[in-house]
């Protein structure tokens, strides 16, 4: 009936406007970590490890390391003893190992 479509049709929209929620929330969180993780790279690069932990883009790739199911597990403990300052200050990018797992 008319009655039963038109809450069908409302029930979908529901349904929709909740999905586009979702996918605009986690589209912003993914681009927040895309942009920490270039300015981590970018500072690396430059030989300014010391500088970089000390901001906030460092604090959003630590949550990202520590979020992402498919990190492999030996990588994620260099990466995040990285960003603990356990390499010290003095960190050179020489091998690439922090920006090659970024």
């Amino acid at each position: 009936s008319r009655d039963e479509a038109k809450k069908t049709m409302a029930e979908a929209t529901a349904l929709r406007e909740k999905e586009a929620e979702a996918y605009a929330k986690n589209k912003a969180d993914l681009e927040t970590n895309i942009a920490a993780i270039a300015k981590a790279v970018a500072a690396l690069e430059k030989g300014a490890a010391g500088a970089f932990l000390q901001t906030p883009s460092a604090a959003a790739v630590r949550t990202w390391a520590m979020e992402r199911a498919d990190l492999p597990d030996e990588s994620r403990q260099e990466l995040l003893s990285f960003l603990s300052g356990g390499q010290g200050e003095s960190y050179a990018p020489a091998s690439g190992e922090i920006t090659g797992i970024l």
